[in-house]
Protein backbone atom coordinates (compact mmCIF):
# COMPACT_ATOMS: atom_id res chain seq x y z
CA UNK A 1 0.00 0.00 0.00
CA UNK A 2 3.06 2.16 0.65
CA UNK A 3 4.33 1.83 -2.55
CA UNK A 4 1.08 2.43 -4.28
CA UNK A 5 0.89 5.43 -2.10
CA UNK A 6 3.94 6.87 -3.23
CA UNK A 7 3.61 5.56 -6.86
CA UNK A 8 0.12 7.57 -7.54
CA UNK A 9 1.17 10.72 -5.03
CA UNK A 10 -2.00 13.04 -5.14
CA UNK A 11 -4.33 10.54 -7.31
CA UNK A 12 -4.39 8.19 -4.39
CA UNK A 13 -6.19 10.66 -1.89
CA UNK A 14 -9.48 9.64 -2.89
CA UNK A 15 -8.40 6.63 -1.64
CA UNK A 16 -7.16 7.27 1.70
CA UNK A 17 -10.22 7.11 3.33
CA UNK A 18 -10.80 3.40 2.42
CA UNK A 19 -7.63 2.52 3.83
CA UNK A 20 -7.91 4.63 6.74
CA UNK A 21 -9.47 3.18 9.79
CA UNK A 22 -7.91 -0.36 8.86
CA UNK A 23 -4.14 1.64 8.87
CA UNK A 24 -4.88 3.06 12.37
CA UNK A 25 -5.87 -0.32 13.69
CA UNK A 26 -2.76 -1.76 12.32
CA UNK A 27 -1.29 0.95 14.62
CA UNK A 28 -1.96 -1.14 17.53
CA UNK A 29 -0.59 -4.59 16.19
CA UNK A 30 1.21 -6.37 18.67
CA UNK A 31 3.72 -6.43 16.15
CA UNK A 32 6.52 -4.06 15.99
CA UNK A 33 6.99 -4.32 12.28
CA UNK A 34 3.41 -4.17 11.54
CA UNK A 35 3.49 -1.16 13.90
CA UNK A 36 6.20 0.62 11.84
CA UNK A 37 4.80 -0.26 7.90
CA UNK A 38 1.78 1.48 9.41
CA UNK A 39 3.10 4.87 10.46
CA UNK A 40 5.53 4.18 7.26
CA UNK A 41 2.01 4.48 5.36
CA UNK A 42 0.56 7.21 7.28
CA UNK A 43 3.71 9.38 6.21
CA UNK A 44 3.57 8.35 3.21
CA UNK A 45 -0.04 9.90 3.04
CA UNK A 46 1.10 13.07 4.45
CA UNK A 47 3.36 13.91 1.93
CA UNK A 48 3.00 13.32 -1.06
CA UNK A 49 -0.26 12.04 -1.28
CA UNK A 50 -1.65 14.89 0.51
CA UNK A 51 -0.56 17.18 4.02
CA UNK A 52 0.59 16.46 7.46
CA UNK A 53 -2.43 18.69 8.67
CA UNK A 54 -5.10 16.49 6.66
CA UNK A 55 -3.76 13.50 8.03
CA UNK A 56 -3.59 14.48 11.61
CA UNK A 57 -7.46 15.88 11.09
CA UNK A 58 -8.36 12.56 10.26
CA UNK A 59 -5.92 10.77 13.14
CA UNK A 60 -7.55 12.60 15.65
CA UNK A 61 -9.57 10.00 16.62
CA UNK A 62 -6.43 7.71 17.29
CA UNK A 63 -5.43 9.94 19.84
CA UNK A 64 -8.81 8.64 22.35
CA UNK A 65 -8.83 5.02 20.39
CA UNK A 66 -9.54 2.05 22.56
CA UNK A 67 -6.07 0.35 21.57
CA UNK A 68 -3.38 2.08 23.99
CA UNK A 69 -0.77 1.32 21.33
CA UNK A 70 -2.91 3.28 18.91
CA UNK A 71 -3.27 6.05 21.61
CA UNK A 72 0.70 5.78 22.00
CA UNK A 73 1.94 5.09 18.45
CA UNK A 74 -0.15 8.13 16.86
CA UNK A 75 2.42 10.13 19.30
CA UNK A 76 5.11 8.62 17.82
CA UNK A 77 4.13 9.22 14.53
CA UNK A 78 3.48 13.13 15.61
CA UNK A 79 6.81 13.16 16.60
CA UNK A 80 8.17 11.66 13.47
CA UNK A 81 5.90 14.33 11.66
CA UNK A 82 7.27 17.28 12.86
CA UNK A 83 11.02 15.92 12.65
CA UNK A 84 10.25 15.30 9.17
CA UNK A 85 8.05 18.32 7.95
CA UNK A 86 8.55 20.73 10.66
CA UNK A 87 6.31 22.33 13.32
CA UNK A 88 4.81 24.54 10.17
CA UNK A 89 3.30 21.50 8.59
CA UNK A 90 0.59 20.89 11.43
CA UNK A 91 -1.63 23.15 13.16
CA UNK A 92 -0.17 21.93 16.90
CA UNK A 93 -2.86 23.72 19.18
CA UNK A 94 -5.52 21.56 17.31
CA UNK A 95 -3.84 18.79 18.52
CA UNK A 96 -3.34 19.57 22.20
CA UNK A 97 -5.99 19.17 23.83
CA UNK A 98 -5.26 15.31 22.75
CA UNK A 99 -2.02 14.99 23.96
CA UNK A 100 -2.98 17.11 27.35
CA UNK A 101 -5.24 14.52 27.55
CA UNK A 102 -2.96 11.64 27.89
CA UNK A 103 -0.98 12.64 30.11
CA UNK A 104 -3.68 11.03 32.51
CA UNK A 105 -4.33 8.07 30.18
CA UNK A 106 -5.15 5.08 32.39
CA UNK A 107 -1.93 3.30 30.26
CA UNK A 108 1.65 4.11 31.83
CA UNK A 109 2.93 3.64 28.35
CA UNK A 110 0.56 6.05 26.74
CA UNK A 111 1.34 8.71 30.14
CA UNK A 112 4.88 8.51 29.43
CA UNK A 113 4.74 9.03 25.61
CA UNK A 114 2.65 12.03 26.14
CA UNK A 115 5.14 13.29 28.23
CA UNK A 116 8.00 12.68 25.66
CA UNK A 117 5.76 14.27 23.08
CA UNK A 118 5.01 17.38 24.34
CA UNK A 119 8.71 17.76 24.95
CA UNK A 120 9.40 17.00 21.37
CA UNK A 121 6.90 19.53 20.56
CA UNK A 122 8.53 21.62 22.62
CA UNK A 123 12.32 21.37 21.18
CA UNK A 124 9.99 22.27 17.38
CA UNK A 125 7.60 25.36 19.29
CA UNK A 126 9.41 26.89 21.67
CA UNK A 127 8.43 28.65 24.93
CA UNK A 128 4.93 29.40 23.07
CA UNK A 129 4.04 25.84 24.03
CA UNK A 130 4.32 26.60 27.72
CA UNK A 131 1.99 29.32 27.81
CA UNK A 132 -0.44 26.89 25.78
CA UNK A 133 0.05 24.38 28.10
CA UNK A 134 -0.13 26.72 31.38
CA UNK A 135 -3.76 28.39 30.30
CA UNK A 136 -4.79 24.84 30.23
CA UNK A 137 -7.30 23.17 33.04
CA UNK A 138 -7.08 19.92 33.97
CA UNK A 139 -3.61 19.25 34.33
CA UNK A 140 -2.39 18.38 37.92
CA UNK A 141 0.21 21.12 39.49
CA UNK A 142 2.96 18.20 39.91
CA UNK A 143 2.56 16.70 36.75
CA UNK A 144 2.99 20.50 35.10
CA UNK A 145 6.02 21.14 36.60
CA UNK A 146 7.40 18.51 36.19
CA UNK A 147 6.82 19.22 32.13
CA UNK A 148 7.70 22.69 32.86
CA UNK A 149 11.11 20.96 34.99
CA UNK A 150 11.62 19.04 31.23
CA UNK A 151 11.28 21.50 28.70
CA UNK A 152 14.05 24.00 31.18
CA UNK A 153 16.47 20.69 30.35
CA UNK A 154 15.96 20.50 27.33
CA UNK A 155 16.61 24.66 26.65
CA UNK A 156 19.19 24.40 29.28
CA UNK A 157 21.05 21.42 27.04
CA UNK A 158 20.40 24.11 24.24
CA UNK A 159 18.22 21.65 22.33
CA UNK A 160 15.73 23.60 20.96
CA UNK A 161 15.62 23.78 16.98
CA UNK A 162 15.86 26.61 14.74
CA UNK A 163 12.35 27.30 14.34
CA UNK A 164 11.63 27.37 18.19
CA UNK A 165 14.33 30.12 18.62
CA UNK A 166 12.53 32.15 15.80
CA UNK A 167 8.52 31.33 17.29
CA UNK A 168 10.10 32.41 20.81
CA UNK A 169 12.03 35.85 19.45
CA UNK A 170 14.79 34.50 21.50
Amino acid sequence: MTILAEEMKEEFKPYISTIFTATVDRLGDSKDQVRLQAKQLMLKLMNPVSSPQYIFDKLNIAFCHKNFRVREEVMVLLQQTLDQFGSSSLTISRLMPSLVKLLADPNSQVRDTAMATLVHVYKHVGERLRHDISKRAGIPPPKMQLLFTKFDEVKAAGALLPSAMERSGE
